[in-house]
Formats: structure tokens, C-alpha cells, sequence
């Protein structure tokens, strides 16, 4: 086994870049900071730090010379043919993510949430699942709060688990980590503009469970294709909303495990068979971790009942004159919107805003989901490409602004209709993310609304 490094060189100052920089200087490392920005903002954060870095390197271009270090803990964002990424290759000995420089200091166990869909609702389910069986848990990772950020609080002896959701970029400059438990959702067109092919992004998915000797657990679709890239002597759980012969499944309105029902789903504020799959989920993950007799606690029931997925999920967030406006901005790939439309009451017809940020998707899967679709209205950079996908199927227009798509969809709704934002693409193009996406959605049909008095 190579040597340790003992100085690191931490590339990209976002969310999981400042992470790794607070627990370098908390561990009171070797470590320097390199981003392709410049701000009075990262000036700010640097002077932040109780222990500083050995060197800043704010504003990098090709052929600025990097900070010496043992080892370059790389920002998820920083793809494989950057420029940066291609210095820091030349330069550094060693590369590694955030999440595996996080997780080798790690002193806790952790779980691990990963696939196309659902990322976030199962990892923020799942640790208040665990805080309510009684284990000091948080949720990290690619969620808000980076796992550098949860390692301190371990280290502080503040926490006892930690709920990671790891993206495929992150996976792909991870060792194959050995989670406690962990689940892959599901697998479905997404980032085809990074990788090669859809084998090579389930590759990269699967390598989260390659390393697992129990705590498996398996969307059942996908036993097929786990043959390729897992142990068949792993044992593995799988889940499923429409197979009975899943170990966690659905019978008619109730969670099961191996054939015997837990609860009713009805109660529960999570609706919809896309989140009746990311509970049962989660009730493997808990069960993992914390035993079968955690799956019917009073306390993690009512954890169920209590739980509200983040912002801009199939945000239902206003009501008017008959009117439904539902926020589903974090939907960037089709997978996510066809959960969406299937969410949509049946006798519902919808408006709905599609485009964005062209990820080289597969526009064709949202054809057999189109039905109760009245408009498609497309916006962004993939506007087009959606547009000659979907104007076969559905009455389709070509937006030239996010405004005009969002004054076109108000002015077209009636009673009964549902206005849904499901982009099924990346916000880059127009938005600094989903969440500023889904703001001015909101915003601006709230506008439209108050300008028909």
C-alpha cells in the first residue's frame, strides 16, 4: 500500500471544496486551495479558516503553475477533460473526490444512496429514520451539506451515522467505498453527455455496491444487469412497487417485508409509486442498520407521517381557481419526469414546461407518459431536440425565454388542468441550479396571477 499523503491540494471551492478545506484545517493538514474563480466571496471563506492554507490559487488558467502537494482532493464538478483536471493529473501524485478524502477520515459508519432518481428524498427519509430508532445520524454528500463537513461534527463525537448520496460523479474518483448499507434506486438516461455510453454510467453507479459483503439493497429492475458488475455470492435485497416477489414490496395499499405487511401507505404525505419505492428504500437501508424491529417502531412510523421531501420535488405550491402549479425544477432527466406525470391526478390535463441544459438524453422515453399532456412548452438549450421529440404526440411550442414559457402555460391552464415545471434537463444554461429554477417559477406564476386581476 502507497504512503499516506501529508499534504493535499483541495480543487474547486463550492459546497464539497470548502468542506474539504474546513477539515483539512480542523485535522491542521498540508493543504493549499486552487479554483478557476476568483471572488472577495473565496477571499472570505480562506480567511475563514482557523487553520489557513499554505497557498491560495484563486483565478487559475492553463499554464499557471499548482501548488506542490501529495495528493488533489477534486471538486465533482471538475470533469476529466478540463483543463484543470489535465494539470492536476501531470502535476499531483495522487487524485482522489471529496467524498473519498471525507469517508478516510470518517470514524463512524455510513450509508450510501445512490442511482438516477430519488437520490435526495431517500437519504433525507433515511436518516430521520435512524434518527428516530435512536442513532445520531446526518444526511451529506451531494445534498447541501458536504461529508467533510459531517466528518468534523463525528470527529466532535456529535454524530453516530452518517446518510451519504453520492452522485456518479463522485463515484468516479472514489475507491470502492465499503458502506454499512446502501441502496442503487434506479438507472436511467442522465449525464449521456459525460459518459461514453449507458453501460459506461451504470458502471460507475454500481461501484458503490461492489465492495459490500451485506446491506445490499437492489431496485428489483435491476437484478439483470447487477450480474455484470456485482459478486453473485453478495447477497442482495431488492424492492419494488409492482413485484411481489421483491423482499420489500407493496401489497394493495400496504409496505411489506417478505410477504408480511408493516403500515398502510395512504396516511403518509409521500405520495405517488416513485416515493412508495424510495420509502421501501429506506425501510431496507434502516433495516440494514438498525434491525427489523426498527421497521415497526411507534418513533419511526411517526418519523413517516412527520417527513416533507425538500423544495422543488413535486412541490405542490399553490392552488387557483381550479388551477394546480406544481414545482418540479429538480426533475433534470426524463426518468424523473415521467414519475412527475404518473404523480398527476388522472382526470388532470397539464401544461408542461420542459428544457434546459442539454445532458445528451434520451428524449423518446417521455412519449408513452405524454397522455394527459394538453402543452409542452419548450425553453433552454435542448428546446429544440425536445421540441422534434414530443410535437408528434402533443401540441409542443418553442419558447424563446423562461418568462414566455411560464406567461404561455398561466394563460393556457383552466379549471381542472395542472401548470408542471419538469424540465428534464440541467438548469445551467439559464439558472445557477434547480432551486433558483424553481424560485423563479414560483415567482413568476404568481406574477401572471396577480397581472389577471
Amino acid at each position: 500500500m502507497p504512503d499516506e499523503p501529508t499534504s493535499f491540494l483541495i480543487a474547486g471551492c463550492g459546497v464539497s471544496g470548502r468542506g474539504a478545506a474546513r477539515l483539512a484545517s480542523f485535522l491542521h493538514y498540508d493543504y493549499a486551495l486552487v479554483d478557476e474563480k476568483d471572488s472577495p466571496e473565496l477571499r472570505d471563506f480562506v480567511r475563514s479558516l482557523e487553520h489557513p492554507p499554505k497557498q491560495v490559487c484563486f483565478g487559475w488558467k492553463p499554464g499557471d503553475p499548482l501548488p506542490s502537494a501529495g495528493q488533489a482532493v477534486l471538486s465533482p464538478g471538475i470533469r476529466g477533460t478540463s483543463p484543470l483536471y489535465q494539470a492536476l493529473k501531470n502535476a499531483v501524485p495522487r487524485l482522489a473526490g471529496e467524498l473519498d478524502f471525507a469517508l478516510k477520515h470518517l470514524p463512524c459508519p455510513f450509508v450510501g444512496v445512490t442511482g438516477t432518481n430519488g437520490k435526495t428524498t431517500v437519504t433525507e427519509l433515511t436518516a430521520a429514520l435512524l434518527n428516530a430508532s435512536g442513532l445520531r445520524t446526518q444526511a451529506a454528500g451531494n445534498i447541501g451539506d458536504s461529508l467533510s463537513d459531517a466528518v468534523i461534527r463525528a470527529l466532535r463525537r456529535e454524530i453516530d451515522c452518517v446518510v451519504v448520496e453520492i452522485s456518479s460523479f463522485q463515484l468516479e474518483t472514489m475507491d470502492i467505498p465499503h458502506p454499512a448499507a446502501a441502496v442503487l434506486l434506479n438507472l436511467a438516461s442522465d449525464h449521456m453527455d459525460r459518459y461514453d455510453s449507458p453501460e459506461a454510467y451504470a458502471a460507475v453507479k454500481f461501484k458503490l455496491l461492489r465492495g459490500m459483503g451485506s446491506g445490499c439493497i437492489l431496485n428489483h429492475e435491476l437484478r439483470g444487469i447487477a450480474r455484470r458488475y456485482l459478486n453473485p455470492r453478495v447477497p442482495r435485497l431488492t424492492f419494488s412497487t409492482t413485484r411481489k416477489t421483491a423482499f420489500y414490496s407493496m401489497r394493495g395499499d400496504f409496505f411489506c417485508r417478505d410477504g408480511k405487511e408493516l403500515f398502510a401507505a395512504s396516511p403518509l404525505p409521500l405520495k405517488g409509486r416513485h416515493n412508495q419505492e424510495n420509502i421501501l428504500a429506506a425501510l431496507g437501508l434502516l433495516e440494514s442498520v438498525r434491525g427489523v424491529d426498527a421497521l415497526r417502531s411507534p418513533a419511526v412510523y411517526q418519523a413517516l407521517l412527520d417527513f416533507r421531501p425538500a423544495a422543488h420535488r413535486q412541490e405542490l405550491f399553490l392552488e387557483k381557481d381550479g388551477v394546480r402549479y406544481v414545482d418540479d425544477s429538480k426533475a433534470t432527466n426524463p426518468h424523473a419526469v415521467n414519475a412527475a406525470l404518473t404523480a398527476v391526478p388522472s382526470n388532470s390535463k397539464v401544461i408542461l414546461i420542459l428544457g434546459g441544459q442539454d445532458k445528451e438524453m434520451d428524449f423518446n422515453e417521455l412519449l408513452p407518459y405524454l397522455r394527459h399532456v394538453k402543452l409542452a412548452l419548450c425553453v433552454g438549450q435542448a428546446a429544440g431536440r425536445i421540441f422534434d421529440v414530443v410535437r408528434g404526440s402533443v401540441t409542443a411550442r418553442l419558447c424563446g425565454s423562461f418568462e414566455e414559457a411560464v406567461g404561455q402555460a398561466c394563460r393556457a391552464a383552466r379549471r381542472g388542468d395542472t401548470v408542471l415545471l419538469s424540465p428534464a434537463c440541467a438548469s445551467f444554461d439559464m439558472f445557477r441550479g434547480y432551486a433558483e429554477r424553481g424560485e423563479v417559477f414560483q415567482r413568476l406564476v404568481r406574477e401572471n396571477l396577480e397581472g389577471r386581476k
